[in-house]
């Protein structure tokens, strides 16, 4: 199997020719009227060099999902094609029929293309505003929905999912309070032992921002090496040490940016009234005390 090569020369006179089966193909232009030399890969590799993509996991992994749910976290085991995931992704209504333009147009991935935010538009989600207000929100409280993934979508291989990933969910009142550290509930390890360290939540949080917002430190100021890992439906977060705790005193540290499933973090509530007091205001990282001791 062979790709063409196209070529196009100063005298605007296009020219083809055939090369052997390679990586990438080439794509050249060169005119008196521009200087332009760009190169750009337009076939994808062969097929049979990589294996079929799987959508590991969806978080949130609750199946009961504020009615102000602002977004989803799709895992995949490869890279995905990019520029097309509003064609792959749908949601359904209790009727079995699509929700009209659900999701954010703006497409996020992480640095290796593994992991999507699919956003429900805040403009449809947050009340009041002009979407909100001339489409209305996208769900209605106790109300039952489908996220579907298509299993066409392909990979930055170009080989499909295969089959299509449902997450089906409920939907409850709306969360518009501001997260509150003082209601968690803490869950102190034993010294001696490589027990996890359980931060317990009232409600599920962000997965995304719990893997990064918050952290374990010594009563020296170091950073506790471990891992960490959520629970409950991201209503619980795990911390695993490296070394085996010893007595003392540690510090939680939480940056106030972590947010529960409909926005609202720990510095300000997702909605604010402007025509209230404005929200308290905490500093960036908010710190708790924990005793390990012996059992």
């Amino acid at each position: 199997m062979t790709y063409s090569e196209f070529r196009m020369s100063s005298d605007a006179e296009a020219t083809f020719g055939r090369s052997p089966r390679r990586s990438g193909c080439s794509f050249f232009i060169h005119s008196s009227f521009l200087i332009l030399l760009s190169s750009l890969a337009l076939c994808p590799a062969a097929a049979e060099n990589h294996p079929t993509p799987r959508l590991l996991t969806i978080h949130p992994s609750a199946h009961k999902l504020p009615t102000n749910h602002l977004k989803f976290y799709l895992h995949f085991s490869q890279p995905m094609r990019q520029g097309v995931f509003l064609d792959y992704c749908h949601l359904l209504d209790d009727q079995n029929q699509p929700v009209t333009e659900p999701f954010r147009e703006t497409e996020l991935w992480n640095e290796d293309c593994t992991r999507l935010t699919l956003w429900f538009h805040p403009g449809r989600q947050k009340t009041g505003v002009n979407l909100n207000v001339d489409l209305g929100p996208i769900v209605q409280p106790r109300h039952h929905y489908t996220l579907v993934i298509s299993g066409k979508w392909p990979s930055a291989a170009g080989i499909p999912l295969g089959s299509d990933v449902r997450k089906p969910f409920e939907t409850t009142e709306r969360a518009t309070a501001r997260l509150d550290i003082k209601s968690w509930k803490i869950v102190a390890p034993a010294a001696g032992t490589k027990e996890p360290l359980e931060v317990r939540f009232p409600a599920p949080l962000d997965h995304a921002l719990l893997q990064r917002c918050l952290r374990v430190v010594s009563d020296d100021g170091r950073i506790v090496a471990g891992a960490a890992r959520t629970a409950a439906a991201e209503q619980t977060w795990l911390y695993v040490p490296k070394e085996t705790w010893y007595p003392g005193a540690f510090t939680l540290e939480v940056e106030s940016i972590l947010e529960d499933l409909a926005g609202n973090s720990l510095a300000r509530p997702f909605e604010v009234d402007i025509t209230g007091p404005a929200p308290r205001k905490v500093p960036p990282v908010l710190k708790t005390v924990i005793r390990i001791e012996p059992r």
